[in-house]
């Protein structure tokens, strides 16, 4: 990396945070995640100098560090007493397979016979989620990759950018913001010990987590560690305000570099298509959100955050920002990431065929 290279990424850290304080100074929801993400898009978008370098991202060191201090973080939001309503979570993961089924169908008719796409672009643009996946699948059956890609980032733009408005005026109360527990904690040398001992913890746990290629293993892994060392009572930490922001700002400046590589020129005639997909995938969630919050008497708010189509790792994010019960979020999340990701082959071979014969062989 250049020296210019490294000034650029200080400019660009520098332009998440005064986004996230612009959208916090309007009391704008998940302001530390949508505020960066929506501040690097429009910059990247006014081809700003700090991006001279297309491909301009954040080191992966400094990425996985933060992730595993935001699954720390996350995790830390869960008391002894969540286990209690995890008995109806198998119907609500059932509940989760048949809106991504339904978002994935719906999306593809629309694609294929109302806007005459091909059934290969069709279908992977209605996938939602495993972003990764999608696109090594698009691009084994030699799938054009522009369109697929332009919708699939315009929805995780818009999810990121418009969930928390929805949530925050839909549900009673508005949005609660960061856990209380957080915000009072008070720094002695017993809970700064405490502290370092749960975050080497929570690390060892993202590192195998990672090396067991689990998705977003830092974060998850970090994660679920910190659930269980707090939901046992074993080791309750919460980590303080002023650590955790700069890490919240930190990856919606990663989630928007990452959304802003997008070609523009492939943007400008496929936004109106994009916005219907995102439209569809959007209804189709509320309403099975709607449907599964009244049959297993689950709170709206967490379901819908849950059956978010797409973004496993923003949608963490929100839950914790917007105090929405972290764990069923993030249990609702990883399974709809890991279902596709297993089953996904499988269900595209079956819907499109076999890979054919000519593209296999130029591979």
């Amino acid at each position: 990396m250049t020296g210019k290279d490294k000034l650029n990424l200080l400019g660009v850290l520098a332009l998440g945070g005064a986004g996230a304080l612009a959208f916090e100074t309007l009391s704008l929801p998940a302001s530390y995640l949508a505020g960066p993400m929506v501040a690097v898009v429009l910059a990247k978008s006014l081809s700003l100098p700090l991006f001279s370098n297309a491909q301009l991202e954040l080191p992966k060191s400094m990425v996985s560090a933060n992730y595993i201090f935001i699954g720390a973080a996350m995790g830390s939001a869960v008391s002894p007493g969540f286990w209690a309503g995890a008995a109806v979570w198998p119907f609500s993961i059932l509940a989760l397979v048949m809106v991504v089924s339904c978002i994935t169908s719906v999306v593809y008719l629309y694609a294929y016979k109302k806007c005459g796409w091909a059934r290969d672009e069709a279908f992977f643009a209605g996938l939602p989620g495993a972003l990764g996946m999608t696109a090594a699948l698009a691009q084994e059956r030699g799938a054009p990759m522009d369109r697929i890609m332009v919708v699939q980032l315009v929805r995780l733009f818009l999810l990121i950018a418009v969930l928390p408005f929805i949530i925050s005026n839909i549900v009673d109360g508005g949005v609660h913001g960061i856990k209380d527990g957080a915000a009072a904690v008070v720094v002695t040398a017993t809970t700064v010990t405490e502290l370092f001992a749960a975050l080497g913890i929570c690390a060892a746990a993202g590192f195998g987590a990672q090396k067991l290629r689990m998705p977003s293993g830092f974060l998850t892994g970090a994660f679920f560690v910190s659930v269980l060392l707090n939901s046992t009572g074993f080791m309750e930490f919460a980590l303080p305000v002023w650590l955790i922001m700069p890490c919240y700002t930190i990856m919606g400046t990663t989630v928007g570099l990452y959304i802003s590589k997008m070609d523009a020129k492939a943007l400008r005639p496929m936004l109106g298509t994009s916005l219907v997909v995102f439209a569809i995938s959007l209804s189709v969630a509320l309403t099975g959100a709607l449907i599964t919050s009244w049959a297993l008497s689950i709170s709206f708010d967490k379901v819908f955050l849950a059956f978010a189509p797409g973004g496993m790792e923003a949608m963490l994010l929100i839950s914790i920002l917007l105090d929405i019960d972290p764990v069923f979020v993030a249990t609702h999340q990883l399974a709809r990431f890991i279902g596709l990701l297993a089953l996904m082959p499988l269900v595209t071979r079956y819907v499109l065929g076999p890979v054919p014969l000519q593209q296999a062989a130029s591979e």
